[in-house]
């Protein structure tokens, strides 16, 4: 699809660094674009173990909010049970699941799994899913909120948190579409090509992987979010400043830098699929 230079691998949960993810290619057979070649999968999981990221605590109070909108959406579908999170970073949604659920979230990263159960007290597992940690069927929800984008083998993942489903069981994924306009407009500049990024999904190819793993789409919408107006322009520094430069200059003499807004860019998908009850 393209090239552009790769640097060291990423794990920060806040980037801006948007455009040096290296060569994404797509797979003639069944569509799926993936970052071909990529970083040892011992570097990948050195990073995400290790990196700290303080940056990714600001908007405290947005993250809240974001992660009261995807338990909205779950509740759609289910209003309680048992609940696994799986890559539950610094634990904002597991703060909020756990006024309908009996929740429990699973993170690799040393600092973001101890800070979580530090400022909100969560029940967070450190370190990665593995055969054995939890019993099959046992969740009525699984939870994976940008995580597919960054493993090594999404399909293995999902196949997994299938198993761990009780039949009938939710699954709750929001990642990039690169099937989106914004993606088509903006080329290697779009936001979801970034260093951290592994495999890129689109509606059909989620809906793939899915059904390999006996899951099926029940809903697939875009996903917006909630950032502070500073925030939002933050993102988009290392854009070319004559076109960052007049929001800036406005946001600023309006006195707007610290209000919210709530941003839908039709380029993240927010999927509801359902384990069937013979999978």
């Amino acid at each position: 699809m393209f090239t552009s230079s790769v640097g060291i691998f990423d794990a920060r949960l806040t980037t801006d660094l948007y455009g040096g993810c290296g060569r994404v290619v797509r797979c003639r057979q069944c569509g799926l674009a993936y970052r071909n070649p990529r970083e040892a999968t011992s570097t990948i999981e050195k990073a995400y173990i290790s990196n700290e990221d303080p940056d990714a605590l600001g908007e405290q109070e947005c993250r809240s909010i974001n992660a009261f909108l995807s338990l909205k959406t779950i509740r759609e579908f289910r209003e309680g049970g048992r609940l696994l999170e799986v890559g539950s970073s610094l634990g904002h949604f597991l703060n909020a699941a756990r006024s309908t659920f009996d929740a429990v979230g699973i993170e690799p990263n040393r600092w973001a799994s101890r800070w979580a159960r530090e400022r909100f007290r969560v029940d967070v597992r450190e370190g990665v899913l593995s055969p054995g940690l939890f019993a099959p069927d046992s969740f009525d929800v699984v939870v994976a909120i940008d995580l597919l984008e960054h493993v090594t083998d999404p399909q293995a993942l999902v196949t997994s948190l299938s198993h761990l489903l009780v039949p009938g069981g939710v699954l709750y994924i929001v990642t990039p579409n690169i099937e989106s306009l914004s993606c088509r407009l903006l080329g290697r500049w779009w936001w979801g090509f970034r260093p951290s990024h592994l495999t890129y999904f689109s509606p059909k190819t989620m809906a793939r992987m899915l059904s390999n793993a006996g899951l099926y789409v029940r809903q697939c919408r875009s996903y917006g979010r909630v950032f502070s107006y500073g925030y939002w322009l933050s993102r988009l520094k290392n854009y070319p400043s004559l076109a960052v430069w007049p929001i800036s200059f406005v946001l600023s003499l309006m006195g707007w830098a610290g209000k919210v807004l709530y941003l839908d860019t039709r380029d993240s998908m927010e999927i509801i699929a359902f384990k069937r009850a013979h999978s």
